[in-house]
């Protein structure tokens, strides 16, 4: 989510390139340069990154030292709860981590805010130079050791956390616990990723089996060979033994019968393990039979989840052009999250597509009451207080339906 580095001087004009975006030729092959307009200067002081960091360099004490970490740069990660939310909320984000960041290690030794959107994920990139009073020179130093000790790295996740949670209101989950992807099939991915993982182990766990069981068949193959052939041999052997009208005989018949014998439940013991390899091989047919049928599924819902991610684009890409028309054409520099909402409300009653649900509609309620209530809304009132009525007969008719469900018809 938040990643920390230190940097000495040396690495200063390098970094300012990167974030400010000072050339076209990008060793970082994720940079889509179409995007690139995005990309967001939280700084609006009109001046550069280098230039910052050597006026704030000049008005402390820096070591004359190549190694001196000088500069310091977090890299902030747009929470996975926020990427497929509109691009107001995730300027919000960024703008609130900024302040955060200034209020943290002091606005004046920020020296960069960059935010990029025009690599795969959206991120903020700040830069400060790491000062603390030095009690016993009486001067601001430089100091990166004092400034980003143990307990501050400890606590900094938390504290961004909470600090973020407390000024905006669509943070619910935070940037501890934003673990969900970003797309409604993910509890069904999960699913089978962990039956895939499963039937592949099992599929493992089979194949192992029958290459030890067709090890035993190779052995007990080559016996049964030599069991049929012991067998023809035994046979001759008698039918010798009852032609002989002079000699001895050593064994007796019986006892030939009963070495026959043992030899068939050798055979029988070999057929057996025949039986069972068949079985194994079954088994490891249906396993992937089921594997395929995973996968094929797997791979619907992998091309369900790209073709919405297509279409979030294609909205975001909107929304950009959109903000693009609101700003250069008519003025206006920021949309409330407040007003977007109740615009969104003021739609669907426009176009009567109406809710059946009373939690929903009173939620529509509350969103048109925080509007009308908002001194700097851009929606005239009047038409505020027309869709607050448009809201309110609306709920009474829920409420009258539902009414009317659990009445049932009458006597």
């Amino acid at each position: 989510m938040a990643h920390l580095k230190k940097n000495t001087r040396g690495a200063v004009p390098g970094l300012a390139v990167h974030f400010e975006r000072k050339t076209d030729h990008h060793t970082n092959k994720d940079i889509d340069v179409s995007k690139t307009y995005l990309n967001q200067d939280l700084m609006t002081d009109g001046s550069d990154m280098l230039s910052r960091f050597n006026e704030r360099l000049n008005d402390v004490y820096c070591m004359k030292r190549d190694d001196v970490k000088a500069l310091a740069t977090w890299i902030v990660t747009l929470p996975e709860e926020l990427t497929e939310a509109p691009y107001e909320q995730q300027s919000a984000f960024f703008e609130a981590t900024t302040n955060f960041l200034n209020g943290r290690y002091g606005q004046e030794n920020a020296v960069a805010a960059v935010v990029h959107y025009d690599e795969t994920t959206p991120h903020l990139h700040y830069a400060f130079v790491p000062v603390v009073f030095d009690d016993k020179k009486t001067r601001y130093k430089v100091s990166a050791k004092e400034v980003l000790t143990r307990h501050d790295l400890q606590t900094f996740h938390e504290d961004l956390d909470q600090d973020l949670k407390k000024g905006l209101p669509f943070y619910e989950k935070g940037i501890l616990n934003n673990k969900t992807l970003p797309f409604e099939n993910v509890a069904e991915i999960k699913k089978y990723n962990d039956q895939f993982n499963a039937l592949k182990d099992e599929l493992a766990d089979v194949e192992e089996n029958i290459r030890a069981k067709q090890a035993v068949l190779k052995i007990t193959d080559q016996a049964l060979t030599e069991v049929d052939l012991a067998e023809k041999q035994i046979d001759d052997f008698k039918q010798d033994l009852s032609k002989n009208l002079f000699g001895k005989t050593v064994l007796k018949p019986d006892d030939l019968d009963r070495f026959k014998s043992v030899l068939a439940t050798m055979k029988k013991a070999t057929l057996q393990s025949q039986n069972e390899t068949e079985e194994l091989k079954q088994t490891l047919r249906q396993v992937k039979a089921q594997l395929a049928a995973v996968q094929e599924d797997y791979q619907k819902l992998k091309a369900a989840h790209q073709t919405l991610q297509a279409d979030q684009r294609e909205k975001q890409k909107m929304d950009y052009m959109m903000r693009d028309m609101l700003k250069n054409d008519y003025g206006v520099d920021k949309l409330s999250f407040t007003d977007v909402e109740a615009r969104y409300v003021l739609y669907k009653l426009d176009h009567e597509e109406l809710t059946k649900n009373k939690k929903t509609a009173q939620s529509w309620l509350k969103t048109l009451t925080t509007a009308r209530e908002d001194p700097d809304t851009k929606i005239a009132p009047s038409r505020l207080d027309w869709g607050i009525e448009q809201v309110k007969a609306l709920i009474n008719r829920i409420i009258e339906l539902t009414r009317d469900i659990f009445k049932g018809p009458s006597l």
